[in-house]
């Protein structure tokens, strides 16, 4: 029986929901990859930044992701701002790009599903 694998190869912030308006001080995310609601990735983000993920997790069955933001403010509150689901179907079709636009959140998570050779390691 062939095994697949979930890919997260990287994540582009083109807008953060951060607006704190303080001159001189960029705005930043706190951006979380949850993995069938375990947290796989987190870190801050802003304006214009790529984060290049490399996660891969072994794919028996479909698997949700979810980016979820908190601007990094007191106060301030994660949402999910968006989902993909990963599948065997995606298997072989090469990169796969999700955007997501929520409440002044713009982000874009790029994510493949390999056929797993467990000659591979």
């Amino acid at each position: 029986m062939p095994s697949y694998e979930g890919i997260l190869s990287w994540i582009f912030c083109e807008s953060p929901r951060s607006n704190h308006n303080v001159p001189g001080v960029p705005e930043v995310d706190v951006v979380t990859l949850r993995w069938n609601g375990e947290q796989v990735a987190r870190r801050e983000m802003e304006q214009g930044e790529t984060w290049s993920l490399d996660v891969t997790r072994p794919l028996p069955g479909p698997a949700t992701v979810e980016v979820v933001v908190r601007p990094n403010e007191d106060g301030s509150v994660e949402d999910v701002i968006g989902s993909v689901q990963l599948a065997t179907s995606l298997a072989g079709a090469g990169f796969q790009v999700a955007r997501f636009d929520d409440a002044g959140a713009r982000y874009e998570l790029t994510y493949r599903v390999n056929p797993h050779d467990p000659g591979d390691g």
